[in-house]
């Protein structure tokens, strides 16, 4: 009985490192396409910038700044 269930417990572990290899190989994958999605999408138009929101806030404040005192 006891052999059984460590013949059980054993087989569980297994499909369970095997669950989380494969979760790990799919999540770096998509990470790996998403990353190469975005390279190609700024060397496919070089001009246009994607800055941060911070960056953006930043230059929207200070166009609304200027657009006050004017």
């Amino acid at each position: 009985m006891a052999s059984a269930i460590l013949s059980s417990a054993r087989h569980g572990a297994y499909i369970a490192i095997g669950l989380y290899v494969a979760m790990v190989l799919v999540v770096s994958l998509g990470a790996q396409y998403q990353g190469s999605v975005e390279t190609s999408l700024q060397a496919a138009r070089p001009s246009v910038h994607y800055g941060s929101p911070v960056a953006r806030a930043a230059l929207e404040h200070g166009a609304a700044k200027g657009a006050v005192g004017a």
